[in-house]
Formats: structure tokens, sequence, C-alpha cells
């Protein structure tokens, strides 16, 4: 890698998940800002779609992501009304423009879906949008969530791509971060998904953690490539505050 590279990509950079990225968003746009940058897409341009469920059963100390801890499944089943609207006002506001490239469920944990919930979202983004022939849907998964119904479902519903946040699998350093989960969990999502034809695969990994040693680092990266995954994402830990002032009855 050139100098040049290590300059570019070391400094801060907006959250590449979402677009327009945070810094385009102000109290000055509203929806008809959004109403108009999608009437102006292209009739050609290539569309990436994002879902989110901000629902977890468990919070992480180093989240940045938009979500809350749920104990009942209650608040995911309300909430999705309001996101099969989103997605009717979307591809009424696109009028058939794209071809939608991919879609990615994250959150929280999309893991958390019902089976019938997720299959029905996907049906109806399919029955919504233009998607291309090589059209990816990608799904965050946390081990603990699933069960063989869930395993089956994404493969029905057409998951391409998986990823999963091992962030470390030292026990201590998982207990500090509150991020349980072992490495055989996380073998058995990547071999229970693999058995349902779905072999693409990231994992993610956490490198700045408490407790965390170099040893540990390499030994948490040894373990993720055994698992053959298709890519390795490393990101530096940064803590994050609880939102104390949730609502108990949504936790």
């Amino acid at each position: 890698m050139t100098d040049d590279l290590l300059a570019r990509y070391s400094k801060p950079v907006p959250r590449y998940t979402s677009y327009p990225t945070a810094p385009h968003f102000h109290s000055g746009i509203d929806n008809q800002t959004y109403r108009q940058w999608l009437e102006h897409v292209a009739p050609d341009a290539a569309l990436s779609l994002y879902v989110h469920i901000p629902f977890c059963d468990r919070l992480y100390w180093f989240c940045g992501c938009h979500t809350k801890q749920v104990l009942r499944y209650d608040p995911i089943a309300a909430y999705l009304p309001a996101v099969y609207r989103e997605i009717a006002t979307v591809s009424d506001l696109l009028g058939g423009r794209g071809p939608a490239k991919s879609l990615h469920l994250g959150g929280g944990s999309p893991s958390m879906l019902a089976s019938l919930d997720l299959l029905e979202l996907s049906a109806l983004v399919q029955a919504s949008f233009v998607t291309s022939a090589d059209f990816e849907f990608s799904i965050e998964i946390d081990p603990n969530d699933m069960t063989p119904d869930r395993y089956d479902a994404m493969a029905a519903a057409g998951v391409s791509r998986i990823s999963v946040g091992v962030q470390d699998f030292d026990p201590k350093v998982q207990a500090a971060i509150n991020r349980v989960r072992t490495f055989e969990q996380t073998r058995a999502v990547i071999d229970g998904m693999r058995k349902r034809g779905v072999v693409s695969s990231n994992l993610d990994i956490l490198y700045g953690p408490p407790f965390q040693t170099l040893e540990a680092l390499e030994r948490t990266v040894d373990q993720a490539l055994s698992m053959r995954p298709d890519r390795l994402a490393l990101f530096g830990y940064a803590p994050c505050a609880l939102d104390e002032d949730a609502p108990e009855d949504d936790r």
C-alpha cells in the first residue's frame, strides 16, 4: 500500500452504511426534501436498499447504531407496519426506476425477526422494486437469535450474504463489552447457512476493547479465518453511553 493511500484512509470518514451520509442531514431536511431526492433518481441508477431493525435482545457497549433492547417481540411487530408503509412510499416515488442491486437488513439485530415476518418483508421488497439479476440480500446475524426455522426462512427469503459480529472470542473481552457468543455458536451460523446454500459471509472483529491483548486479537483472527469467510472487517472499539430514557415497556 502506498503512502498516499495510507494518508487518505487514516482519516475519520462518515459511516458508510447510510446514504446520504450523516453530514448531509440537518434540521432543514424534511419529508419534501427526501421526496425531491427520490424523484431525481436517474431511471437507470443502481439502487442499494437498507432496512433498519432497531431492536436487540442485548445492548453492546460499543454500538453506535440507533437501537434499543427489547425482551418481547411486541415492539418489533408494531414497528414492521411502518417499515412496510415506507417501502410502499419509496417505491411509489421511484416509479419503477432502478434497478435495485442489493438489500441489507441492519440494526439492531435483524436476525430477531420472526420467520414469517422476514419472508413477508423480503416478498414485499421484491414486489415493490425492480431488482437486478445479480440482486444481493444481506443480513446481520446475532448467533444468539438463531433457530432452525430462522435458518430456513433466511434461505427461503433469498438471503445471499450474512454478516456476524465476532468482535473477540476471548470470554473476558466479551463480558467487558457485553457481547457474549462463542466460537462454536459463530461457526454453527456459518455452517448452518452454507448448508442452505448461503455461502457468502463477513465477520466483524474489534481492536482495542477492554482486556484485549495482541495475542488474543491474533487468536481471534486465526479462529475467524478458520471459518473461511469471504471478508473480515476490522473496527476500532468506541464505547457508547446507554439511552437511560428508553421507556420501560419497550425494554
